[in-house]
């Protein structure tokens, strides 16, 4: 057996990109230490999902992100790829605040998306590809991204313009498909107001449908008609990232009817809190909005296989640079 471990994290890039010039490159290490301390040194993650990954222009006129491969080592790739700019999407309301809290020039190039790490020596290539002998170890992810929002954003939480990036590994012979995603959640959700709570819920359904139907169904019934891929095993798809839902929230109960089981179960530790989301100035988490989800049961794998084979490990308590604490999978591959 094979054993995969996979992360997943929110690492509050927006909240970089709002503090003030002075602290923006110390706040920058920090987070860079605790991705590969916390993260790479204590796990060693096959795969690193990140959301909420900034991109911008820095003091030299430069394009950087906040990931910063060079304190990272060269044990990883890293691909990003991003959701929404000052160029597409240059709404004042969303950039006017960010750029006056953080001292941003008017013109400076801002960007907020997700991004990808993996170890260099697992096999990639695109998700159509049916020949594996043109399977690559480069840098050169070929990433499907599909757009989850609804229609023209207005600067607002509500609109904001979300993806699902799709990528397919090889791993042991089989086929993994991460869908890294972050689905949104509605200005005044979780504030006492029923009617924002019920309104999140749809839209976070609609677009569960759209990943469930839109891309899980499509890509394995695209699969099962091609006669190359027919001959090879079924593959295995993680659905990773910010749901921004609870764990008895309509949608979350619906991915588990759909036969796609939570490989990062444990949403707690003694003395650290429950759940995978602090509120502001709170140190503690309090609620579960983070998972790892694989699939498809009894297609894919034996769900109780899966189950004996998946590590009980908590949420990372000891990052502290986002409001979002990284949750982690480990688990074994069926021979």
């Amino acid at each position: 057996m094979t054993n995969i471990t996979i992360l997943s994290w929110n690492i509050d890039g927006l909240g970089y990109l709002r503090t003030v010039r002075a602290q923006r490159e110390p706040k920058r290490r920090t987070i860079n230490d605790e991705l590969r301390i916390c993260l790479i040194e204590k796990y060693q993650p096959d795969f690193i999902l990140l959301q909420e990954v900034v991109k911008y222009e820095n003091d030299g006129r430069e394009t950087e992100e906040i990931v910063d491969m060079a304190e990272i080592g060269k044990s990883y790739h890293y691909h990003s790829s991003m959701v929404i700019d000052t160029e597409k999407n240059n709404h004042p309301g969303k950039w006017g605040p960010i750029k006056e809290k953080g001292g941003w020039g008017n013109n400076t190039y801002l960007a907020q998306g997700s991004a990808i790490l993996w170890k260099r020596d697992i096999q990639h290539c695109s998700i159509w590809e049916h020949d594996r002998e043109n399977l690559s170890m480069n840098k050169y992810l070929k990433q499907e991204e599909v757009r989850l929002d609804n229609g023209l954003y207005t600067g607002d939480r509500d609109s904001e313009p979300r993806t699902a990036t799709v990528s397919r590994f090889l791993v042991h012979k089989r086929d993994l498909l991460l869908v890294n995603l972050h689905l949104t959640t509605l200005k005044g959700e979780r504030e006492g107001l029923p009617e924002r709570d019920e309104a999140g819920s749809k839209l976070r359904l609609w677009q569960l449908d759209l990943i469930l139907n839109g891309i899980v169904s499509r890509y394995n019934f695209w699969r099962q008609n091609h006669e190359e891929l027919q001959k090879q095993p079924k593959p295995f798809w993680f659905l990773a990232g910010d749901f921004n839902g609870t764990e008895v929230s309509p949608e979350i109960q619906k991915l588990k009817r759909m036969r796609f089981q939570d490989v990062s179960p444990i949403k707690g530790a003694d003395g650290r809190g429950s759940g995978t989301k602090r509120s502001k100035g709170e140190k503690k988490a309090s609620i579960t909005l983070d998972y790892i989800f694989a699939g498809i049961e009894y297609s894919a794998f034996d769900p109780h296989k899966m189950r004996e084979r998946t590590e009980q490990l908590p949420p990372v308590y000891e990052v502290q640079t986002s409001d979002h604490f990284p949750v982690v999978a480990r688990f074994s591959l069926e021979d």
